[in-house]
């Protein structure tokens, strides 16, 4: 079995990365120990109002955290997608779809004024790489698979949001302290075309590995991994409790491991499938995820009165679906219409549209009946023929949910408005981020909070392979060491060495030095860290 090696000079490299960046920010922020972001994806202001009118007391725990709110658009274009959204809150850069933590192509947009011709498709630094190489600790958690777009863009990089097993994999790589959400199929070896378990892989690398409820809340040590479905979570209303977490503890269990570390922590949470919800027009969703993302809020909160010097941020990467509280069916009109008229079918409502979908017969000969029990009330002979008919039973169900609860919807897809901003602190040296500002404002306020500067290390993480070595005087080869399991392997002499993508080392003769990040490509080129070039003599 091979041995990892430190060399000197790399481990040197990294552990003197404050001082050679010297962590410069770009607005004066103040400093926070803890920095707590969530993000509602999909969620606009009027899933906000909706979520809150559903709510046991017409309040929501982020509301009294308001303090502006977010222009979403892309790079290039003005209505968002999560990846490149999300990217410009964990780099500070806008983007472009599909990117992941990548610098676009295209700029031309509002916010995009640092589009750099000359670094199209280079990747770019994120927040969490740079809190974790200031020794901190890190954490990403979704209700989703943690591959998806929103926590692969604080983990991983790729121009290509779908690559769930090179970004899964490069997750496993990252050093993180706390992972939690779904998406295990993608990391299991006989699911993965380079056949790689990389599962074994995680509970190589130290992490307590775990996949019900119970085993997380029982961890005790100080890396934790979990993921409690092969794909993505239920809705919070349609879950196991047993098997699946709430984002809420999923969020108190991650505090408890992340607050350890005295230097701090950045923690992401998703709170994912607002958006999918919303992409089915599905109202009884809407009040699932929002309800379920704020209970998240709430121990967040309250974690940070106990412990002090934390700063949370709330921001949606987009809107989605284009939901309003108010459509054309109000008969009454709509300054005269009750609020039950809005919300009693919706309160009463047992399962989402989707969990609904999981509970028909194959050949949905018991629609009818199967509704009744869940919504309350008789669909039409028209209404049972719609679901039946559906290529999307949750957004045939949401739309018959919608129409009598006076819910509107424009699309199901993404929309281009702003959305809401929170923000609360109970660091004595942090200002909060406030007014209206760019999604990649919020990327360059959590690098000013802890002290970063993300294109410094982008520039020390993410170098060109092939000139990097070719001016120190070294053949490049790009190979296949097995399938779909790209490698490249640098000679100078008598020297060999092989860096795997998507991994943190590389292996020269029989032992494997870690080089201080990943090596990555992009589908062109090959990156390394500077510290990689090291190791050619």
């Amino acid at each position: 079995m091979r041995n990892i090696k430190k060399i000197g000079a790399i481990a040197l490299a990294v552990a003197t990365l404050l001082p050679n960046f010297a962590f410069a920010a770009k607005k004066d922020y103040g400093t926070a120990k803890n920095v707590i972001l969530m993000i509602p994806d999909g969620m606009n202001v009027e899933s906000v109002t909706t979520a809150r009118w559903l709510s046991n007391d017409f309040e929501l725990a982020f509301d009294f955290m308001a303090t502006g709110l977010v222009k979403t658009n892309n790079s290039n274009t003005p209505i968002a997608d999560s990846a490149p959204a999300g990217t410009a809150m964990a780099t500070g850069v806008k983007t472009q779809s599909p990117y992941i933590a990548t610098r676009p192509e295209k700029g031309g947009m509002p916010g995009a004024e640092d589009f750099d011709e000359n670094k199209k498709n280079y990747p770019l630094a994120t927040v969490l790489e740079g809190a974790e190489r200031k020794g901190k600790s890190t954490g990403i958690i979704s209700t989703s698979n943690i591959q998806h777009a929103t926590p692969a863009d604080f983990s991983s990089h790729h121009p290509n949001r779908n690559n769930y097993e090179d970004l899964g994999e490069q997750q496993i790589y990252q050093g993180m302290e706390v992972v939690l959400g779904a998406g295990s199929k993608y990391l299991e070896g006989d699911r993965r075309a380079d056949g790689e378990d990389l599962i074994a892989e995680i509970k190589n690398l130290g992490y307590e590995y775990v996949t019900n409820t119970a085993a997380m809340k029982a961890a005790q040590g100080d890396k934790l991994f979990g993921l409690f479905a092969p794909g993505s979570l239920n809705y919070s209303m349609d879950r196991d409790p047993e098997v699946e977490p709430s984002l809420a503890e999923m969020t108190d269990k991650a505090l408890d491991v992340l607050s350890k570390n005295e230097k701090g922590f950045f923690l992401m949470v998703e709170g994912s499938q607002i958006d999918w919800a919303a992409h089915a027009n599905d109202p009884v969703g809407i009040k699932s995820e929002v309800l379920a993302f704020d209970e998240a809020v709430k121990v967040a909160v309250d974690f940070a009165n106990a412990n002090k010097d934390t700063v949370i941020i709330v921001a949606s990467d987009h809107g989605t679906g284009g939901m309003t509280f108010g459509n054309n069916n109000i008969s009454s009109g709509y300054d005269k219409a009750p609020l039950e008229s809005f919300t009693k079918l919706i309160h009463a409502a047992k399962l989402t549209g989707q969990g609904f979908a999981q509970k028909l017969n194959e050949d949905k000969s018991n629609i009818a009946e199967l509704f009744k029990e869940t919504y309350g009330f008789d669909l039409t002979a028209e209404e049972v023929q719609s679901i039946k008919d559906a290529k999307d039973i949750q957004m045939a169900v949401g739309h018959i949910i919608s129409d009598k609860s006076n819910i509107g919807w424009t699309t199901g897809g993404h929309v281009g408005g702003d959305v809401g901003l929170y923000c609360y602190s109970t660091a004595k040296d942090a200002k909060l981020l406030t007014g209206t500002v760019h999604n990649k404002d919020i990327g360059q306020y959590i690098e000013a909070l802890l002290g970063l500067d993300l294109a410094a290390l982008s520039e020390e993480l993410y170098q060109p392979a092939r000139p990097g070595f070719e001016a120190k005087g070294a053949k490049v080869e790009f190979k296949y060491e097995s399938e779909a399991n790209p490698v490249i392997v640098v000679t100078k002499g008598d020297q060999e060495i092989t860096f795997p993508i998507s991994k943190n080392y590389a292996i020269q003769g029989d032992e494997k030095v870690e080089i201080g990040g990943l090596t990555l490509f992009n589908g062109t080129n090959v990156f390394v860290p500077k510290a990689a070039f090291e190791l050619i003599k």
